[in-house]
């Protein structure tokens, strides 16, 4: 039987998410309703979506209107962490958070179409560039460090990520870093872990359902290790409500990533519209 969320007894919820807009669909809603609630919100951004770009633009502007949808949701920038890897596809074999994972050597440094160091804005600098003064390299023993940091620094008392049944490599393989590192805290001062689903095993184009106003079980959820009768429910308000138009929070924050709104995904993006958000507590 599903459980309804209970926010109120989280102080500081951090929010890790491979990609750009990953943290509005599954979460716009817990995000707003911390702020409401007076807790602390932080989100961490950790590719830069950059994928079959040759410079900075595409990176640099997805990171903006990162920071435009996360306004729209009460977040300010200075709740928003950029780590700045990059993003060099969605099948298993071109993820890159999947390549440093499984990297034999965690000092191997791996290059993208752009380069092979971490970067963020101008105006904004990547994580590893405000700790240590200098870019980081784009090796597993970085973003390892970079995320160790980035939970010593945060503190928080719940994460937020994707699953590792989630079928994108960058999805998959950021659970797998998240666990691990998790499992270095010892157990009375480890943060709770839920995690949400954004491409599941039915596949883009037809989960979620196009139409309806709640979530149904995906196709292959049972092969994942998520049980649907185990899922927790956050029910949004009226902010929320209203399906695909202005006024809608989720809505409205998500109108701010042009850059994802591509004619071949927009039907499955605000497909993540509904009246609930959906998440499963792990270990």
């Amino acid at each position: 039987m599903a459980k309804l969320m209970n926010l109120t007894k989280y102080n500081h919820l951090l929010v890790i998410v491979p990609h750009q807009d990953d943290e509005v669909l599954m979460a716009a809603g817990m995000i707003y309703e911390m702020g409401q609630l007076g807790k602390k919100v932080t989100v961490c951004i950790v590719t830069n979506g950059d994928y079959e770009c040759a410079d900075y633009s595409k990176g640099r502007g997805r990171l903006r209107e990162t920071l435009a949808g996360l306004a729209t949701l009460g977040l300010s920038q200075e709740n928003v962490i950029f780590l700045g890897y990059a993003d060099t596809g969605m099948p298993k074999k071109d993820s890159f958070l999947m390549k440093l994972y499984e990297a034999k050597d965690e000092e191997e440094v791996f290059a993208s179409s752009v380069g092979n160091t971490t970067y963020g804005l101008e105006e904004k600098q990547d994580f590893h560039y405000q700790c240590f003064g200098e870019h980081g390299n784009y090796c597993r023993n970085t973003l390892t460090g970079d995320l160790r940091e980035l939970l010593w620094r945060i503190n928080p008392d719940v994460v937020l990520t994707t699953h590792g049944s989630d079928c994108h490599g960058d999805h998959e393989a950021l659970f797998y870093f998240i666990q691990d590192i998790l499992k270095e805290i010892d157990q009375g001062q480890r943060p709770e872990l839920l995690v949400g689903l954004v491409h599941s095993k039915e596949g883009d184009e037809t989960w979620p359902l196009r139409e309806g106003k709640l979530f149904t079980c995906p196709k292959g959820l049972e092969e994942s290790g998520l049980i649907w009768e185990e899922r927790m429910v956050l029910p949004l308000g009226e902010q929320f409500h209203g399906g695909l138009k202005k006024g809608n929070l989720k809505y409205d924050a998500l109108c701010c990533y042009e850059i994802a709104l591509e004619p071949d995904a927009v039907d499955y993006l605000f497909s993540f519209i509904k009246e609930e958000e959906l998440f499963w507590k792990i270990g």
